[in-house]
């Protein structure tokens, strides 16, 4: 769908996704009721949303890979050099 009630297409709302988040409370005011009714009218803008939303919530859920014993012990070698 490239365009929408409000004048708000598809692309403005990813973008505006990106820049402010998943929280339409970040976001600034003038674009919270077209991003809305976007949102009620198209199932991408809702999918963008969700994944948006979801996205912190799996970094949480994984934890960090830690760098083998090998390489820490060889870069802090070369870092007290």
């Amino acid at each position: 769908m490239a365009k929408s009630e409000g004048d708000m297409t598809i692309e403005q709302f990813e973008e505006l996704l990106d820049l402010h988040g998943p929280d339409l409370k970040n976001w600034p005011e003038e674009q919270v009721a077209p991003a809305l009714a976007l949102l009620s009218i198209s199932q991408d803008a809702q999918d963008s949303l969700r994944l948006a939303a979801s996205i912190p919530k799996l970094a949480k859920a994984s934890p960090a890979p830690k760098a083998p014993a090998s390489l820490v012990n060889r870069i802090m070698t070369k870092v007290k050099k």
